[in-house]
């Protein structure tokens, strides 16, 4: 792969099943980021049956079956919920879209493992909470820097060992090339929900597993679009200061040290 084409990076890892042949059968559906393979490799490594793949794209839908020889190619989006024997659907929509295509899917009675960022609006996370609560469905993100690197699983590991001692602060930065290619959403805040939405987001959940958050709160943030004036939407640098609020491995009230905390980074070049 071109290091232009980080878009389409999907990691390939030894196989190491949880499951039995046939036993988990999954789906994708809307291929619009090149993540969905990466997505779809840790869940075939994971020992899962890709039964079929959807998208209103032939194109797109070709290129997969090529990687994926075994799929069926779906008809449409009710053929892959209509169908009992999904348990989970793995989709890479346009990120403005990821949520709706959540809610359809644990409508059908089916979990669903989003590309971060997994939705680009409060109203969508609202949207998305009251439905995981209403169906019991699982609303999934795959997070590949933290997920899909040897290196920070076994930082993740390392941390929860207490190998390296109690975690007060992280610094996450997130530099990506722009590439070659990308669609014209990649370039509209309203379709991809801004930097620190976009690929902050990787920083963002960095901070919260690695400190032992499950919540924050934003202290300073800023965004800016400092090389692309050809598109008044885009944002190509953004950063942000976070403070844990529940951490598990120290807190303020016990110690007397400051709550975690976190700058975080990213930029498009």
């Amino acid at each position: 792969m071109s290091i232009k084409d980080g878009m389409n990076y999907a990691p390939v890892g030894k196989p190491q099943p949880v499951v039995g042949e046939g036993e988990f059968i999954i789906a994708a559906a809307a291929l619009d980021h090149g993540h969905i393979y990466g997505m779809c490799n840790g869940l075939i490594e994971a020992g899962a049956t890709l039964k079929w793949v959807y998208d209103p794209d032939p194109a797109k839908v070709d290129k997969f079956v090529q990687q994926y020889p075994q799929v069926q190619v779906a008809p449409s989006l009710e053929t892959i919920l209509n169908d009992s024997s999904v348990q989970l659907v793995a989709g890479a929509a346009v990120p403005s879209e990821r949520c709706a295509l959540g809610l359809k899917v644990m409508d059908a009675g089916k979990d669903y493992f989003t590309d971060k960022a997994p939705l680009t609006t409060l109203a969508q996370l609202e949207a998305a909470k009251r439905k995981v609560a209403a169906t019991g469905r699982k609303y999934a993100v795959y997070y590949s820097e933290r997920l899909h690197v040897e290196s920070a699983v076994f930082a993740g590991q390392l941390v929860q060992q207490g190998a390296i001692g109690r975690v007060m602060q992280t610094l996450g930065v997130g530099p990506h090339r722009e590439g070659e290619g990308r669609p014209d959403w990649f370039y509209e805040k309203e379709f991809f929900g801004g930097i620190l939405c976009d690929i902050g987001s990787h920083q963002i959940e960095q901070f919260l597993f690695y400190t032992g958050n499950t919540d924050a709160r934003v202290v300073a943030s800023q965004v800016r679009n400092v090389n692309h004036p050809q598109y008044p939407q885009f944002e190509d640098f953004g950063d942000a200061m976070l403070a844990g609020i529940t951490a598990r491995l120290a807190t303020s009230a016990a110690t007397g040290l400051p709550r975690t905390a976190s700058p975080v980074g990213a930029t498009v070049a």
